[in-house]
């Protein structure tokens, strides 16, 4: 029997449909548009639309499944952007051509070719032109979602947060175990490369919790959740021991590569934070508040207690009992820089 797709997968074809409906639509009133003479309007827009739709699945199929991972996107992650995009665009204007072209003869053996007119070869230049540069605005936009989040780019261009606001948030902070001493012994390149396979093999379990990756910083990764999204079926607490198991399951891969196995620990805190952005040549949307600082200082406080993950009873309250996880209580820990002791549990798996 065939295993489910991942949640990656699922989040990029729902990507990809959504893709899809708006080509089909934009095809469509584009094509009504460019109605030639003793076509109907209705016909036209048919055809823009399947046009829309054949260019779209095979360029937005492309994008977000085959260059999404293996070795295409190693390759092109050594690329500039400008290159990225530029090669990208060259290479789909190829396809759209191939796709524009072969349609006009698909069309004229349809039952539409009696009410369609044959369309000349500037029009055939303008759609294939449209579709170019839609195409490039396509390229780009998802390369600037990719280096900025795509949570994140969709709020900057909504303005989501054009105006701070305060929001009760999880912060999950995960650091990666040993990685100086990795770090020491691998060489700064090979370090990197390390990391970025750390990083890479937990972003799929980030996505099936529904986490937001808001920062990398070092060796550590801090994923955030709204209460509302993270409450539901405890994701922050369920996401760190899936990043566990993604580690695990590549353990071979990275001793082979690395000779060294990644470890985590984490720390999760609830409490309030100020949203909102900042910057003017760089635009980002920043969270302001004490709950970031308690996580990172719940984070550092498990090398002193041999604990791999602790929550705060804050975090625990709000997501209720978890009967396949065990709770230990650490009672009141001093934090540096907190004036007030906290209540945190350490969270492991039951057995």
């Amino acid at each position: 029997m065939a295993s489910p797709p991942s949640a990656l997968r699922r989040q990029r074809l729902r990507l990809y449909l959504r893709i899809l409906a708006y080509g089909a639509l934009i095809g469509g009133v584009f094509g009504a548009f460019l109605a030639p003479a003793g076509t109907a309007a209705y016909t036209s827009a048919l055809i823009g639309a399947a046009n829309a739709l054949l260019i779209a699945g095979c360029i937005s199929g492309i994008e977000t499944f085959v260059l999404r991972e293996g070795a295409s996107m190693r390759l092109l992650a050594r690329l500039p952007f400008v290159a990225v995009v530029a090669l990208k665009t060259l290479a789909y204007g190829g396809i759209i051509a191939v796709l524009v072209v072969g349609t006009q003869f698909l069309v004229r053996m349809l039952p539409l070719q009696d009410h369609a007119a044959p369309l000349e070869r500037n029009t055939n230049l303008v759609i294939i032109g449209f579709s170019l540069a839609m195409t490039a605005i396509f390229v780009t936009v998802l390369q600037v979602a990719a280096l900025l989040g795509r949570r994140t780019f969709r709020d900057l261009v909504l303005g989501r947060y054009r105006r701070p606001r305060a929001e009760r948030r999880f912060f999950l902070f995960v650091d990666v175990v040993g990685s100086t001493a990795i770090a020491e012994r691998l060489g700064p390149l090979q370090a990197h490369r390390f990391l970025a396979a750390v990083f890479s093999a937990t972003a799929e379990p980030v996505a099936a919790c529904r986490g937001e990756i808001y920062q990398y910083i070092g060796d550590e990764i801090v994923v955030t959740w709204t209460q509302a999204e993270g409450v539901a079926d405890a994701r922050p607490l369920r996401c760190f021991f899936l990043m566990e198991e993604s580690l695990l399951q590549l353990k071979d891969q990275f001793r082979a590569e690395f000779s060294a196995e990644p470890g985590l620990r984490a720390a999760l805190h609830l409490g309030e934070v100020i949203a909102g952005e900042v910057g003017e040549a760089r635009r980002a949307i920043v969270f302001h508040g004490d709950v970031m600082n308690t996580a990172s200082r719940l984070e550092q406080a498990t090398r002193e207690l041999g604990v791999r993950f602790i929550a705060s009873a804050d975090a625990l309250q709000a997501l209720g009992p978890q009967p396949e996880m065990e709770f230990k209580d650490l009672g009141a820990l001093a934090l540096r820089g907190r004036k007030e002791p906290i209540r945190a549990s350490g969270v492991a798996l039951r057995n």
